[in-house]
């Protein structure tokens, strides 16, 4: 394979060292940040029981997170543009720690909360700049192979996030799955304040705050009004969230540096509809971590030790593959892998809406999760390759942030969805006993409209077109 032009080699500035510690930090506050992510689902059972808190509130504990990471995604990324990329990353490292800390020390939902939403801004501004960094200090003929580690590393974490954390819940409750996310998070802010690399592409150039405000308020009221769309205020705000963006769209145009590029989009096919194929296969997705925990614990009556043992099934089978379809993305067109991927995660979720009921054998429903781990493997790493790939040499921070904002759009938009299902079906009050058939009636209707999702993504992945040679 030739060598990559010139305007597309990292800068000379940047050391081999400084290239390494860049690496193994967003190795690092993957791999240790995301053990919570999946092991807070596993604890949500102690969080109802002790809490009291109803069906719709434990959507609201993942949402919490998402919708917070999804306004500052984009903004973000520009802000870190114009300040420098590694000061904005240490300063997100700290307020994440601080939040995870808060939500463990809270005494009631509210403060939960808040620790949640603190966590959520820390970590969109984080695992933005860590890829914008990484993408741009090595030759695009590695790229999709050091994309692949850093992806690989979130779903490690995410494998080992059940059983630890559910093993943490056994011994010493829900709260010690906050102290692991704040403690994961501390080797990264090490290794990012030995890092001597900063790098700021917009030095000088203006932040657009009106921007970040339409983006924001766009972001909140979509994904709040489609988790309350059943009810009167839901419509309007969901209305009022399309129509935000759609004004956010037509500022962004007008400027010379919007805080997201959206004429990335109409400028290039394959990244408009990489992009569009990222936030269906995160909407198809994200929620089932949520609706799989809570069945293990709810319809099968296991303990959060071994729910989240048998949970480590899809993102295992992720960490080990994604590695591979990283590097097969550099040789082969990506298209291929991520149609090949969508299709797969497609037929598992249909799957699990045919077949997955509360005398469902283990063995069986391992197959699924593995089936599920080989979809999005399949798809990730290719994929977000395409979307940076796709953009010109100086906008790499700008694609980095666009694939950070579609796949948290995607996982509100998940998340939202579920929650809604969960009021619509299950109704208002706790999960108790008597209410474990519909929830599971409600994870039935959830991957009965997550399925299709998969079909519409896999149209997009194959209409971005042919990588180019």
């Amino acid at each position: 394979m030739g060598s990559p032009p010139p305007e597309a080699q990292p800068s000379p500035a940047v050391s081999d060292r400084d290239r390494r510690l860049v690496l193994a930090t967003s190795i690092l506050a993957n791999l240790l940040g995301n053990l919570g992510f999946t092991g807070l689902n596993v604890g949500l059972p102690d969080m109802e029981r002790d809490l009291g808190l109803s069906a719709v509130m434990l959507g609201w504990i993942p949402l919490s997170l998402m919708l917070p990471m999804a306004v500052v995604a984009a903004p973000g990324a520009r802000l870190a543009d114009i300040l420098g990329r590694r000061r904005t990353t240490v300063a997100a490292l700290a307020a994440a720690i601080l939040g995870f800390s808060l939500s463990a020390l809270s005494g009631g939902i509210r403060t939960l909360l808040a620790g949640r939403v603190l966590s959520g801004l820390g970590l969109a501004l984080t695992f933005t700049n860590l890829m914008a960094m990484v993408a741009s200090i090595h030759p695009p003929h590695k790229r999709g192979q050091v994309l692949g580690y850093t992806i690989s590393a979130v779903y490690l974490g995410l494998s080992l996030g059940p059983a630890v954390c559910g093993g943490l819940v056994g011994w010493f409750g829900w709260r010690s799955v906050f102290w692991v996310s704040a403690l994961g998070f501390l080797p990264s802010l090490v290794l990012v304040l030995l890092t001597g690399l900063e790098q700021r592409p917009a030095r000088g150039e203006a932040f657009d705050f009106f921007g970040a405000a339409l983006w924001a308020a766009a972001v909140l009221a979509l994904f709040w009004g489609l988790s309350v769309i059943a009810r009167p205020v839901g419509p309007p705000a969901a209305l009022l969230g399309l129509l935000l963006g759609g004004a956010f769209v037509r500022h962004s145009l007008k400027l010379a540096q919007p805080i997201l590029e959206v004429r990335l989009f109409t400028r290039s096919r394959r990244f408009a509809f990489s992009s569009l194929a990222a936030f269906i296969s995160y909407s198809a997705s994200s929620g089932l971590g949520l609706i799989l925990s809570l069945y293990l614990q709810y319809n099968q009556g296991l303990t959060a030790a071994r729910a989240g043992l048998l949970m480590m099934t899809q993102p295992a089978c992720q960490a080990l593959l994604t590695p591979l379809a990283g590097r097969l993305s550099d040789r082969l067109d990506s298209r291929l892998l991520t149609s090949a991927g969508m299709a797969v995660l497609g037929a598992a979720i249909a799957a699990l809406a045919l077949v997955l009921t509360p005398a469902t054998p283990i063995p069986v429903f391992l197959v699924l999760l593995a089936a599920l781990g080989l979809g999005f493997a399949t798809f990730a790493a290719p994929n977000s390759s395409a979307i940076i790939g796709s953009a010109p040499p100086d906008k790499v921070g700008q694609a980095s942030g666009t694939i950070t904002a579609t796949r948290l759009c995607g996982q509100a938009f998940s998340l939202a969805l579920t929650t809604l299902i969960f009021g619509l079906v299950i109704g208002p009050g706790r999960i108790t006993a008597d209410r474990y058939p519909d929830f599971m009636r409600a994870a039935t209707v959830c991957f009965a409209v997550f399925s299709p999702l998969c079909l519409a993504g896999l149209a997009a992945s194959l209409a971005r077109g042919r990588s180019p040679a």
